[in-house]
């Protein structure tokens, strides 16, 4: 049976739902960051906002940054979740919906728990320790936007600001109690071939294609999962505009991910090589491109914010769960920027699609974590 009359008697549910229903692709989060600065300014915060990532849009909108000076010793933490999500099909809205305890969209857009499940349980025990008057060390929040884009907002974000000792992001699949140790760095590949134009029926030996010299490329390469760390693909070709011509153009672009950086090196110069080898032997130009997008990093033998967290899993009588992914997160550009950081699950399920669902219950299991969290923190000498 539907459950929405419950949903009155349930705060934490009621937030998530009412964010889940603003739509925010990336680029276009401004509705929802609206909706965060008049629900924290309402607690009395001083919540800044960073320059919008696109400022030609009036859609547009910034990272948010707030802090809550802590009243007791401790160690400072930082909770960071994303405001923006994948687009849904058609310009689908999201009608999400509660049925036996189990939130799902009610459309074919996607639901959105990835990541406003974090931004309710974040928000919601932020408003439980201003009205309850809870003490902690210290709390700052840091929602960005432009993550499903590229990280865009996390890269764009200065921590100048920034005292606390460690950080949580909450964006990742999976039960609560699942901690991200380790994810790869990653490195994308674009390379655009200039060949020469023919009609491909009357003169093919005057052209020079471009998409036959990215086909030879691609062909020469080695993709998919080269070992336990490392993973390859090109995702995307271009090229052509009619089949009785010669193309003169053709961009691939591709990617390499590796937990070993000598092997990620060593696998975008196999790349380049195929790629440089195919434009000679097609005698077309090629203009390439790479571009680190995110650094890895490694928990796996501990920290303080793995510490923290198994600790305040252990209150809750949850086993945490060390995970080694291959997806990178807002988490690896703080870590490259000098802040500890782990990524947690939030229970979330197949993100990305319209069967998108999260439980009642993980949402209530993510408040309880970040309420032990900050009890963990606060008893721990800085």
């Amino acid at each position: 049976m539907r459950q929405d009359s419950l949903v009155s008697a349930d705060p934490l549910v009621t937030l998530f739902l009412e964010l889940a229903r603003i739509p925010s692709p990336s680029g276009h989060e401004r509705a929802v960051v609206d909706f965060l600065l008049t629900r924290l300014r309402g607690l009395g915060l001083e919540v800044e906002e960073e320059d919008p990532l696109y400022p030609d849009s009036r859609s547009s909108a910034g990272n948010l940054y707030c802090r809550l000076d802590g009243d007791v010793p401790g160690v400072p933490i930082l909770l960071s979740a994303h405001t923006d999500t994948v687009p849904s099909e058609d310009e689908a809205l999201p009608d999400p919906v509660l049925d036996e305890g189990v939130i799902r969209s009610g459309s074919r857009a996607v639901l959105g728990a990835d990541d406003k499940a974090a931004l309710a349980a974040i928000v919601y025990v932020v408003e439980r320790i201003i009205h309850d008057k809870i003490t902690h060390a210290g709390i700052e929040l840091l929602l960005t936007v432009g993550e499903e884009g590229g990280l865009r907002g996390a890269k764009a974000s200065s921590l100048e600001k920034v005292v606390s000792r460690c950080g949580f992001c909450l964006d990742c699949t999976g039960p609560v109690g699942g901690v991200i140790v380790r994810s790869p760095s990653q490195k994308t590949v674009q390379a655009t071939f200039l060949g020469r134009s023919a009609h491909a029926g009357v003169v093919p030996e005057q052209g020079r294609s471009a998409v036959a010299a990215a086909a030879k490329a691609v062909a020469a390469m080695k993709l998919g999962r080269l070992d336990d760390e490392t993973t390859a693909n090109v995702g995307v070709i271009k090229g052509g505009e009619a089949v009785n011509v010669v193309p003169d153009r053709c961009v691939i672009e591709g990617e390499a991910r590796s937990h070993d950086h000598s092997k990620l090196e060593t696998q975008v110069a196999h790349m380049i090589e195929a790629i440089n080898l195919a434009a000679a032997e097609e005698e077309v130009d090629v203009e390439l491109t790479v571009t680190d997008e995110f650094q890895g990093f490694d928990f796996s033998k501990g920290g303080q914010p793995i510490e923290l967290a198994e600790k305040a899993f252990g209150r809750m009588g949850l086993e945490t769960r060390r995970i080694s992914t291959g997806g990178g997160s807002d988490v690896n550009v703080f870590n490259l920027k000098g802040l500890p950081c782990v990524n947690l699950a939030t229970g979330m399920e197949k993100v990305h699609t319209p069967d998108e669902y999260i439980t009642a219950e993980s949402l209530h299991r993510m408040y309880d974590f970040l309420m032990e969290l900050m009890a963990v923190a606060r008893d721990r000498q800085p």
